[in-house]
């Protein structure tokens, strides 16, 4: 099935073709394009509009936040009345249409070369009331959602419905232990089913039995009314522990279809501190970091399991490195055993589908612990210079994002002020009749119509920069969430599976070489929360295996 087009709108007038502070040809192309876009039945994501710059310029606000749109998939197609409306340079024109757009998989469509006189008109204008009650009501859902009031039709296990306010979360005294038992025992490292089965033994009711229990009503369901591992496991992903409101996570396909259908949850709807949690942010980044990274590592023949086994991936092909022992006889008789990992590309078809990219255990434990040291020393130094430098590492990619966005505001403002004083203006020529009453009506409709599409673009401007401030102030969260963490190991001495899962997303190994009589192999640490942060302390991320190869 063929994807979706979420279409970008992109429209431009130069200051040569306007008229009087009309923009008539914008005007004319959104008209045009939006209705091309209904008809076909597309998703229309934005209307991207530069009043007033010239088509050799290509630092235009509006046409590169287009562009950032593009790389963040935000916009998988571009909607243009031709082509002399992205711009007039056709080298760079045609770098965009034939390099970049396809790179990116977004597909150019010109209006022109492809609007077709015979095109069937859709019965789309007679389903707009349906359509439009159904958006109201949404819309409606959604400013409650975002404003952190409760909509489900029953309370989370652990709270109770507020008697004087429906849509608030208050603490059920009866259920709240249970949670943070739950909570507390996965983080022991039990898994969901021994979990549930201790409830179950213990005659703790579910869930869905204690609401019904409450309501004094049967379950309708048929089940058998005990704790399941899925139970558990959504316990443990739901956010309202934290005092966190997400809801949206689901929803109709449409209007005319009902069937709920699961959002991406980029489309969910969080509201944050709506409540009295139950569980401590650590408590709960702990346990997401177990759950999130578990895995039914190979045990070796031996029966033990490798250190890093999920860990690593190849710097080249990007396939996981596998773990091997070797065993070596002593002098004395007695058994030498080393680990060592080699990228499961080269271990599966050989050297002309990868390199080995090998690294002994032992030496990549001393370095992840060095590592995982010197940024927990570094951390208990200066904890907020530390979380103030990554977030400024994390910041720069967004800056010129926000930058468009402000400056495309901008534009908007200053264009509805000129309309403001028009309209002021015709108001003017009316009463001395200078402009006809039949005139002014029509003049007054444009300005009015122009005017209002600048607003909304504006709101739309500022609700985007509002969500990009919103992921600045989650990235800080993290940010302080990995300073908490990883401050206790500034004396790491060992290293076991569970602080590698807590503290590590992954780590990167790059092929070695042989720098003076000895093997160095370059990695790249990856924390949870922040990433590769090698820069911070100045590291390279080097290994140096002995001269004995022990890795390989």
């Amino acid at each position: 099935m063929a994807k979706q087009k979420e279409v970008g709108v992109y429209v431009r007038l130069s200051k040569e073709d306007s008229r009087a502070g009309e923009s008539v040809s914008i005007e004319n192309q959104k008209l045009m394009l939006v209705k091309h876009v209904k008809e076909m039945g597309w998703e229309l994501k934005e209307i991207y509009q530069d009043d007033g710059f010239s088509g050799t310029n290509q630092n235009r606000p509006a046409f590169q936040r287009m562009i950032a749109d593009v790389k963040q998939g935000f916009i998988n197609a571009i909607l243009i009345k031709d082509l002399s409306r992205l711009g007039r340079n056709y080298l760079e024109v045609g770098n965009l249409a034939e390099v970049f757009l396809p790179e990116h998989g977004c597909e150019l469509i010109s209006l022109n070369e492809k609007l077709d006189d015979m095109m069937v008109f859709r019965n789309w204008f007679n389903e707009q009331h349906s359509k439009t009650t159904s958006s109201k009501v949404r819309a409606a859902r959604r400013i409650c959602a975002e404003n952190g009031k409760f909509l489900g039709t029953y309370a989370p296990y652990g709270y109770r419905k507020d008697p004087a306010n429906r849509h608030r979360l208050v603490i059920d005294d009866a259920t709240a232990p249970i949670i943070s038992r739950i909570f507390e025992s996965r983080a022991a490292g039990k898994s969901y089913r021994a979990i549930a089965i201790e409830l179950n033994n213990e005659g703790i009711v579910s869930p869905r039995e204690y609401y019904y229990q409450g309501k004094d009503r049967q379950n309708p369901c048929k089940t058998n009314g005990l704790w399941s591992e899925t139970s558990v496991k959504d316990i443990m992903k739901n956010e309202v522990y934290i005092g966190n409101t997400v809801q949206g996570k689901a929803g109709t396909i449409s209007y005319k279809n009902h069937k709920q259908v699961g959002k991406p949850e980029e489309e969910w709807i969080r509201a944050e501190a709506t409540h009295e949690p139950l569980i401590n942010r650590g408590l709960w980044d702990r346990v997401q970091s177990l759950s999130q990274r578990q895995y039914k590592p190979r045990l070796r023949n031996d029966g033990e399991a490798n250190l890093f086994t999920g860990l690593l991936y190849c710097s080249d092909c990007g396939f996981k490195l596998r773990g091997q022992i070797e065993r070596r006889k002593r002098k004395d008789g007695s058994e030498r055993k080393s680990v060592s990992y080699m990228c499961g590309t080269y271990a599966h078809s050989g050297k002309d589908a990868c390199t080995i990219h090998g690294i002994s255990e032992k030496a990549l434990t001393e370095l992840v612990i060095t590592h995982i040291r010197t940024h927990a020393q570094m951390v208990d130094c200066d904890e907020a210079r530390i979380i103030e430098e990554i977030l400024f590492a994390q910041g720069k990619d967004s800056m010129s994002y926000r930058s468009a966005f402000t400056k495309e505001t901008e534009a908007h403002k200053k264009q509805i002020a000129k309309l403001d004083l028009l309209i002021e203006s015709l108001y003017e020529d009316r009463v001395t009749g200078l402009v006809p009453e039949s005139m002014f009506k029509r003049q007054v409709q444009k300005y009015e119509r122009d005017r209002a599409d600048r607003l909304a673009s504006v709101k739309a401007l500022e609700q985007r920069m509002g969500k990009l401030l919103r992921n600045a102030d989650n990235a800080s969260t993290q940010a302080v969430a990995w300073a908490a963490m990883i401050k206790p190991y500034s004396k790491l001495e060992t290293l076991d599976t569970e602080t590698l899962l807590l503290l590590i997303d992954r780590i990167i190994v790059h092929e070695a070489q042989i720098i003076g009589g000895k093997r160095v192999c370059d990695i790249q640490i990856f924390y949870n929360y922040v990433g590769d942060i090698n820069w911070l302390s100045g590291t390279e991320g080097e290994a140096v295996a002995d001269c004995e190869r022990e890795a390989i």
